[in-house]
């Protein structure tokens, strides 16, 4: 009977575990899509492992690019430029009727007489320029006559340094060049960001409270359930410190109010 029965409570350890590590496996999958974007978009991965990670250049405010209204280097050029790697945004931020807009995927964009896509998130590639022996990313605009080049150069320098050089005509296409002057642009030069894009890191120790309060409360379900046998309201794990805790916080509260232990006796004269 008795070894019937630890066979039943070890039974009901190992499903609870089961549902534990369920839990853990949404709640990293849930974190792995706010953080990382697709990997074609700003990270390049080597077949050793290694990596081009360009996530800490990008804007950590959403909707909002990292390199905005830069000039050409080529004085002909009059038009501004603006760049985000990773993450599409929209400018400007008052949502003009000709703006460049997170809908339409936008990577970079040019104000010459109105905004212009020229680059979209999705088109990005990297490749390695043999001549200038650099990591190129390269962005086309949706309908491919606009081509933007960002030459990665790597450096020990903890600032991110975006160099326009301009527009060049082409006999099918026009072509754009600038030079990303980073250390995410070396190889293994950066990681990816550990607080999801947006949020800050008293939000995200707040999610993290709400997990793990909420893995306590199911584990603690289970177990008085199932392994204690326990009923309606003592179902709540700690019950008894849970129905107690608001006195004990009155007691805290009323000893740091007055600087210790209040003695309700009176003293001997």
């Amino acid at each position: 009977m008795v070894i019937r029965k630890v066979m039943e409570i070890k039974k009901v350890i190992r499903k609870v575990m089961e549902i534990v590590m369920d839990i853990e496996r949404v709640i990293m999958l849930v974190l792995l899509v706010m953080v990382i974007p697709p990997v074609s978009s700003c990270r390049h991965k080597f077949s050793n492992g290694s990596e081009i990670n360009l996530m800490m250049v990008a804007s950590v405010q959403d909707d909002t690019p990292r390199f905005a209204d830069y000039h050409a280097q080529n004085a002909s050029d009059k038009a501004l430029y603006t760049y985000n790697p990773c993450f599409p945004y929209t400018y400007p931020p008052d949502g003009q009727m000709m703006a460049c807009r997170s809908s339409n995927d936008v990577a970079v964009c040019q104000a010459d007489e109105g905004y212009i896509n020229i680059g979209t998130q999705d088109s990005a590639t990297f490749y390695f320029d043999p001549t200038s022996q650099k990591w190129i990313v390269s962005y086309y605009n949706p309908i491919g006559d606009k081509l933007t080049n960002v030459t990665l150069q790597c450096t020990t320098d903890q600032n991110d340094t975006l160099i326009v050089w301009g527009e060049t005509k082409g006999n099918h296409r026009s072509v754009y060049n600038m030079t990303l002057v980073s250390r995410c642009a070396c190889v293994d030069g950066c990681g990816t960001p550990i607080l999801p894009r947006g949020m800050s890191v008293g939000s995200f120790m707040l999610l993290l409270l709400v997990i793990a309060v909420g893995v306590y409360l199911v584990v603690g379900y289970l177990y008085r359930r199932l392994i204690i046998g326990a009923r309606g309201i003592e179902l709540l794990p700690h019950i008894s410190f849970w129905m107690d805790f608001p006195l004990l916080v009155q007691d805290g509260f009323f000893f740091l109010v007055r600087c210790g232990p209040h003695d309700m006796t009176y003293e001997r004269i």
